[in-house]
């Protein structure tokens, strides 16, 4: 009796007859192979070559030979532990792919050079999950306050923008979209995910007063408390004092008294004074002389939404949250010229996004110490002690890596 083995997994661990096990051919199908050699396969691994050999098969059917798929598939050149170690230098270690190949020729992995380090990066960046995978995957609970900002990045001949959350409280990105444009329509399919697909406690929302995020929050969060980033609004109003507007000479020392005035009613301690501050604004001759009625209209129809921090304690007056998430965005992919395509740029920003997400906070500062010596998904509860972070990036039903 004769026991064949055909290409599928299945069939291959399905309980065969005691007798020959022979593979069926790949080719023709037909059941009369017959062993073939041994092919031996050099495997590159951080401790040095190691050998693998595989059983090659000869049908007598079709008279070719044969190396069957199940044992075929593996390791490829490089062992994933090479891979792993590439993702780690260039993501953690902030290195170039220059750097991150020579430090692996140090290291004594052969033949490797820039860009096959950034087929690596590549191979397992494109396999990493989505930065919503992760969060339904791991259900952080977060504190429903969260900063939602964009940032460009230049993709070949043009620029596309990234769209991203970040939990005001853990410092952690629930979610995080490239996008062609930093429109309206693209803001509105963010939060449509953000609320109904990922389920966040939306408490609160603060970004940089963008139209478009207005909009887009209005529609698909009616009623939730939308802060306006003081800052951004000053340093709009300041360019538009300093190069929009038309002012008569000599009038620049009053324009400097308007700006410390807005300064302190946007920075104001509580409410009531942020008022008071508005109505010593509003009430002053010499802003109307110089003909300031248009900035003064600006502050008056943007109050309520600069005042909503005094209203809900858990909302910053600043997005500086998100702000600070896009430097470090930016440490990273500002190092290079352009991405090659959409899909590269998103690879390398969900591999980014997963790395920021725990990675240990170190540097912040009074009153958010507490959250030094963790990483953002920590101080959502969630558990990664010998957590891998690139393997857990890994999607599962995913064949291993192979290069060239």
């Amino acid at each position: 009796m004769v026991c064949v083995y055909s290409n599928t997994h299945s069939d291959r661990r399905s309980k065969m007859p005691r007798g020959i096990c022979r593979e069926r051919c790949c080719h023709c199908q037909g059941s009369s192979t017959k062993r073939h050699g041994i092919l031996i396969l050099k495997t590159v691994t951080l401790q040095g070559i190691q050998p693998r050999g595989i059983q090659r098969w000869y049908c007598k059917d079709c008279h070719r030979a044969f190396t069957p798929v199940h044992t075929a598939n593996g390791p490829g050149k490089y062992a994933l532990e090479v891979y792993e170690k590439a993702v780690m230098l260039y993501f953690d270690q902030g290195a170039s792919y220059r750097a991150v190949a020579r430090e692996l020729h140090r290291m004594g992995i052969p033949h490797i050079d820039a860009k096959m380090c950034w087929s690596m990066i590549q191979t397992l960046a494109s396999n990493c999950k989505n930065p919503w995978e992760v969060s339904l995957e791991l259900n952080p609970q977060w504190s429903g306050y969260i900063a939602v900002d964009g940032d460009s990045v230049k993709i070949f001949n043009h620029r596309e923008s990234i769209l991203l959350g970040a939990d005001v409280e853990s410092l952690d990105i629930p979610h995080l979209i490239l996008a062609e444009h930093e429109d309206a329509e693209n803001w509105l399919f963010f939060f449509i995910v953000l609320k109904n697909t990922l389920k966040y406690p939306l408490k609160g929302i603060v970004s940089d007063g963008d139209p478009a995020i207005e909009s887009a929050v209005e529609l698909v969060c009616p009623g939730i408390p939308h802060q306006f980033c003081v800052r951004h609004f000053q340093e709009g109003l300041h360019r538009y004092l300093r190069y929009e507007s038309t002012h008569g000479r000599g009038t620049w020392r009053l324009i400097q008294r308007f700006e410390d005035a807005v300064r302190m009613c946007l920075y104001a301690s509580n409410l009531q004074e942020a008022r008071m501050h508005l109505g010593v604004i509003q009430l002053d001759p010499e802003f109307r002389q110089i003909h300031l009625e248009d900035a003064i209209q600006l502050l008056e129809h943007n109050f309520d939404r600069l005042t909503q921090h005094f209203l809900h304690p858990g909302l910053p007056r600043t997005s500086n949250v998100a702000e600070g998430v896009i430097r470090k965005f930016d440490r990273r992919l500002n190092a290079m010229d352009s991405f090659g395509s959409h899909q590269t740029a998103w690879n390398t920003i969900k591999m980014l996004t997963l790395h920021t997400r725990f990675r240990t906070l170190t540097d912040c500062r009074r009153p958010h110490k507490h959250r030094n010596g963790f990483a953002p998904l920590e101080l959502t509860n969630v558990n990664i002690q010998g957590l891998n972070w690139i393997r857990f990036s890994q999607r599962t039903d995913h064949n291993p890596p192979k290069a060239d």
